[in-house]
């Protein structure tokens, strides 16, 4: 039998990744880097790996003003979570997709698909925060599938 993660522990994982996606979607910067650990990590494309909490500030900061058209109007959404104890915490894995609502345009739209792939562990007061963070965005032959090669044939 695979090792499980308690409700409560699993409950407040839940938490995190609701703070972490509410923060990130309402320009709440300190509450975003407080989601992670003083050394923790991010990954994301673009710019690559950030190491502690400025370098990923510096990283939100780049993704909400300069990267993208407008980050206003984006939710965040992890669905299938996936939660397993591992060395060093709990990885917890699921998938992303983010809707977008046009402030300029009034337009919804979903804007893009992924993984979200972290290692949570608690720190010396007790609270769950992220040490790693990858975030991987679908394009082409990243989407996971492990089923038959034959589901890759484009059918007209």
């Amino acid at each position: 039998m695979r090792p499980k993660v308690s409700l409560e522990d699993r409950m407040d994982l839940h938490d995190l990744i609701a703070r972490y996606a509410w923060a990130l979607d309402t320009g709440d910067v300190e509450g975003y880097v407080d989601c992670f650990f003083e050394d923790g990590w991010i990954h994301h494309d673009p710019p690559g790996t950030c190491k502690g909490r400025d370098a990923i500030r510096k990283l939100t900061e780049f993704l909400w003003y300069e990267h993208s058209r407008s980050y206003l109007g984006r939710q965040h959404r992890m669905s299938q979570v996936l939660m397993a104890p591992e060395e060093g915490g709990i990885r917890i894995r699921a998938f992303w997709s983010i809707l977008q609502h046009d402030v300029f345009t009034d337009q919804n739209f979903v804007y893009g698909l992924g993984l979200w792939n972290a290692l949570a562990a608690r720190d010396a007061d007790r609270e769950w925060r992220l040490k790693s963070l990858s975030v991987e965005i679908w394009r082409g032959k990243d989407v996971p599938w492990v089923g038959d090669e034959r589901a890759w044939i484009k059918r007209t």
